[in-house]
């Protein structure tokens, strides 16, 4: 299992808009309902058996969410998260052949959680706490890649190992609103709990 905490920005629209492992409601939107987005940076904390193999992990997530105009508390909320917990960097031959051209390769182990699920939100004043459940599915995999050593990008990629499944959890925080005439943007705080099941799974330093 996993804590997950994140701070946003979130943009709306006041017309429409075991391995275990964070959007905003402005008051214009929040009175009569409609659509939001949310990108916010996101750190990762593993639990229980993960914690043993990872400390920590670091990404972005974005989620898209609508609160209904009849009941502006309950809303559906939509998250696509990708965290990135180990990275390894080295120079080494283009091939046993052409062992003079050296070109980096970077192997990085990265999961990906796609989940959905129902939100409930304080839909006015200054501070607005919210709480939300998901489920949806959760990717863990290590990918290596090649590229000019002068950091002129990558050329070649490979998927060294996979795993995914079935991922649920919860979670909640805190939005500040700030609306102008035609936007409402919020700052948003908050953190999650998700459960991944048990995973197979690459660390760095794994692959020899």
């Amino acid at each position: 299992m996993r804590a997950s905490l994140l701070l946003g920005l979130a943009l709306a629209s006041s017309q429409a808009a075991d391995a275990q492992i964070l959007m905003s409601q402005p008051e214009s939107r929040s009175h009569r309902g409609g659509w939001g987005f949310d990108i916010a940076a996101q750190f990762a904390q593993p639990v229980h058996g993960f914690a043993d193999n990872v400390r920590d992990a670091w990404g972005v997530n974005s989620s898209i969410g609508h609160h209904f105009r009849a009941i502006p508390a309950l809303g559906v909320r939509a998250d696509l998260s990708f965290l990135n917990y180990g990275n390894e960097r080295q120079d080494v031959p283009l091939s046993s052949t052409i062992n003079r051209v050296f070109v980096e390769m970077n192997t990085s182990n990265n999961i990906v959680v796609f989940s959905a699920g129902p939100e409930l939100a304080v839909p006015a004043g200054p501070v607005r706490p919210y709480v939300h459940g998901f489920a949806g599915y959760s990717y863990f995999f290590t990918q290596s890649s090649v590229g000019d050593d002068d950091g002129g990008g990558s050329f070649a990629s490979s998927t060294n190992y996979d795993d995914g499944g079935f991922a649920a959890g919860g979670g909640g925080g805190l939005r500040i609103p700030f609306t102008t005439r035609r936007t409402a943007v919020s700052i948003d705080g908050g953190a999650r709990f998700t459960r991944n099941g048990s995973r197979s799974y690459l660390r760095s330093g794994d692959i020899i």
